[in-house]
């Protein structure tokens, strides 16, 4: 028996038409803008006009008034061109481009919104680990590529404002690097369409100027960008910060430790915390405070003032007590509305003050601004300024606290240290810059290779340590390797020569012998990368239990 059909409603009908209309719409925006770009002739400005009259008439019908008026401007704009002579074309397509672009971000708004307000995820995707870059010099362009290609970003190159605007329709970048002027005069300062999609699709912006002024960093800063380079391009450093970047918008916003007596409350805060990528930890035993931040290792402290044992000014006190402890922010949440109060609490060692109940949104808001400048201080204390990574007395501490891990936790821990070979040629052949540019390159893919829970630093020189925790020697020889590979495989450029670089390391590892002393076992991998050095460089060698 053949069944029919049910009949659809003309709601659902219209919804349906509605439905395609609104898919089909970044493909006929791609069609003009493709027309609106062509040589200047009739024929591709016909098909524009048609195009704009189609829409003009399609998008006041399914609902999009304003979008049906800025077609009708384009349909009249291009008729209007069309009726001009050859020169006037010319000077008029310009202003013709640039309403296509505006009628584009108009689109995007729209089904953004309505994208919105349905639930519906938002189709325009921010590519993770995407550069891109408006630069003018192609030797800057070749190198910065090469560089920033080998360490496994994705890298899109434009020549003109337009073209990123226009790129930018469909998808993003996690980070845009540009010149604030271009060959033809155009000034990035200028471009407000395209400034204001960087900030609504969260890329981040970094800046190259030709000059270094008050003025020019101001704008930069109304801006939002991350960096100020002044040309010649600081390329070590450029990346240095580009990897930075890359490391916060992939990883956690940062670590908060929760001390609060009220265990519901305490557990409240950190699942809203976590829940946008903060991560937490909750003191169990006041009494065992110094230890659990020394293992949690946060990046603020959020802490009730008034505790049944001991209140939060007599904590903070006993905090600042202690010099590795000194540096982390402290922001108590209390209830306490008396100004005087607050300000007498925090003369004991606090830096903030927030007033409960708050709204889940409100404390994130603010515990992820506050988080931010701690982990900016952090950085700027902790981290040599060439390489990104941390300097020799923390990468010390580093082996010292995880060594000490290790024998509570039962788990393997392994040092490598890394030495570039043959640095001091590089350096007289090619100059400290091409020097730096090594060294950057190498511990760029170090923070890129190494996992989350493991850390690099820069021991000294050329030379870098690695702490590797609930890892065996095995796996930390695969792991350097894996780096060193990389690493051949890398091409620097000096004038005109190419050259290529290797290292040496020695492994350490408790999984092969018994370390009680951070130091010792330091001393253990420096042995172990002698070793590497004197029996033909370019190796990997792992102590072995004596």
């Amino acid at each position: 028996m053949n069944s029919t059909p049910a009949k659809r409603s003309p709601s659902e009908a219209f919804a349906q038409l509605r439905q395609r209309f609104e898919h089909g719409l970044p493909e006929r925006l791609a069609r003009m803008a493709k027309l609106a770009k062509a040589d200047v002739s009739k024929e591709p400005l016909t098909q524009l006009m048609a195009e704009a009259h189609k829409l003009a008439g399609a998008c006041g019908t399914f609902g999009y008034a304003s979008l049906g008026i800025q077609a009708r401007q384009i349909e009249q704009l291009t008729l209007i061109i069309i009726n001009k002579t050859d020169v006037d074309q010319q000077q008029a397509i310009p202003s013709l481009k640039r309403a296509v672009l505006e009628f584009g971000i108009a689109v995007d708004k729209a089904l953004r919104n309505k994208y919105s307000e349905l639930g519906i995820p938002d189709p325009i995707i921010l590519q993770p680990n995407t550069i891109w870059l408006i630069l003018d010099s192609k030797t800057i362009i070749d190198e910065f590529s090469q560089q920033l290609t080998a360490f496994g970003m994705q890298v899109e190159l434009f020549n003109a404002f337009d073209e990123c605007l226009q790129r930018l329709q469909n998808t993003a970048p996690t980070i845009l690097l540009s010149a604030i002027s271009l060959a033809d005069g155009s000034l990035l300062f200028e471009q407000t369409l395209l400034l204001d999609q960087l900030v609504k699709k969260h890329a981040r912006l970094l800046v190259l100027s030709a000059k270094d002024n008050f003025d020019l960093r101001i704008k930069a800063a109304q801006q939002r960008a991350d960096a100020f380079f002044v040309a010649p391009l600081d390329i070590p450093s450029c990346i240095s910060t580009i990897t930075e970047l890359l490391e916060t918008h992939s990883g956690s916003f940062g670590r908060v430790f929760i001390v609060d007596d009220d265990t519901l409350l305490a557990e409240h805060y950190a699942l809203v915390l976590q829940n946008v990528g903060i991560e937490t930890a909750i003191v169990k035993n006041v009494r065992d405070i110094v230890n659990e931040l020394m293992r949690f290792g946060p990046d603020l402290v959020l802490m009730d003032i008034y505790m049944p044992e001991i209140s939060g000014a007599e904590l903070a006190g006993l905090i600042r007590q202690y010099p590795s402890l000194k540096r982390i922010p402290i922001v108590y949440l209390s209830s306490e509305v008396n100004k005087s109060l607050q300000l007498r609490a925090m003369a004991h060692g606090a830096d903030d003050f927030l007033t409960k109940p708050i709204d889940d949104s409100q404390l994130t808001q603010a515990i992820k601004v506050r988080l931010a400048r701690s982990i900016q201080i952090k950085n700027l204390i902790e981290k040599d300024g060439l390489t990104g990574l941390i300097k020799h007395s923390s990468i010390k501490s580093a082996v010292d606290i995880e060594l000490d891990r290790t024998r509570r936790e039962q788990q393997p821990l392994s040092v490598v240290m890394v030495d570039i070979d043959l640095f001091k040629s590089v350096n007289d052949n090619y100059g400290h810059a091409i020097g730096d540019m090594v060294i950057s390159a190498l511990a760029t893919l170090l923070r890129k290779r190494i996992r989350k829970t493991d850390r690099a630093g820069r021991y000294g020189g050329e030379e870098f340590l690695l702490v590797l925790p609930d890892c065996g020697a095995e796996e930390a020889k695969k792991i350097t390797e894996s780096i060193l590979d990389a690493f051949r495989k890398l091409k620097f450029t000096a004038e005109d020569n190419t050259f290529s670089c290797t290292f040496s390391a020695g492994v350490v590892s408790t999984s092969n012998q018994p370390f009680t002393d951070a130091a010792k076992m330091i001393v253990a991998a420096d042995d172990a990368l002698y070793h590497a050095k004197e029996t033909g460089r370019n190796r990997i060698c792992v102590a072995e239990d004596d």
